[in-house]
This record gives structure tokens, C-alpha cells and sequence, in this order.
């Protein structure tokens, strides 16, 4: 349940949307005029809803050149959205199932890796400020 609260799954709900608002909007203009299956804005949201989540149902198409290379976008981008989101609740999910097995001493363990990690990435800002500090000087 916290994957779903995490801020990256949030950036990518507010990315996916606003390209396919965008999308949607954009080929809605440029097919409205040429286009008899894509009167309306709502013509223009399903095409773009059956792209972006790769379902593709065929029955609404762009005609223009400049349409299909919207639509090329939005398979991409649709697909890498979903890879994305996949990515990051199964992260999450197993994270939270492996550490809910762990033993006291191992979960002491992984707190001491993680406290590690820290300082590791703690040594390299160091060492990148020294460096930028040297070439100042």
C-alpha cells in the first residue's frame, strides 16, 4: 500500500495524464477537420486511452502523418509508463515482504547496509564539492 503513496508513482500518474491530455488535445485538432471518426474531443480521449495502455482497439485511427507519429509517441510512452509503474509497486510489495520475514538480527543487518549506503553517498557529495572547491582554486 505505500507504493501507491510514494512520490514517484504520483510523477508518473501526473506525467502519463498530462501527455495524453496533451496528445489528445493536439490530435484532436489536427484530425477534427479530416478525419470522420474524430469529431469530437471525446473521440480524440478514446483513441488516445486505447494507445497510451497499448490496448489499441482499432476502431478510432489517425489519418494525418503528423497523428500517427502522436500515436507512435503515445505506444512508447504508454509502455514505458506501465513498465515504470509495474516496476515500482512490485519494488515496493517484495521489499516489504522480505523484510517482513527477516530475522531480528538480519533486519539489524540490513539497517547497518542502509547506514553504510548513507554514508557512502555522504563521501562521494564530499568529494564532488572538494573537486568543484580544486578546480575554483
Amino acid at each position: 500500500m505505500r507504493a501507491f503513496l510514494h512520490p514517484r508513482f504520483f510523477a508518473l500518474i501526473l506525467a502519463g495524464n498530462l501527455i495524453l491530455v496533451a496528445a489528445t488535445v493536439v490530435v484532436h485538432f489536427i484530425e477534427k477537420d479530416v478525419n470522420p471518426h474524430m469529431k469530437t474531443y471525446f473521440d480524440s480521449l478514446w483513441w488516445g486511452v486505447s494507445t497510451i495502455t497499448t490496448v489499441g482497439f482499432g476502431d478510432i485511427v489517425p489519418i494525418t502523418t503528423a497523428g500517427r507519429f502522436i500515436g507512435i509517441g503515445l505506444m512508447y510512452t504508454g509502455t514505458v509508463l506501465f513498465i515504470s509503474f509495474t516496476g515500482l509497486l512490485v519494488t515496493h510489495w517484495l521489499g516489504e515482504e522480505v523484510e517482513r520475514e527477516l530475522t531480528p538480527l538480519e533486519k539489524e543487518i540490513l539497517q547497518e547496509i542502509r547506514g553504510q549506503t548513507r554514508i557512502a553517498q555522504d563521501i562521494r557529495h564530499i568529494e564532488e564539492r572538494l573537486e568543484r572547491l580544486e578546480k575554483k582554486f
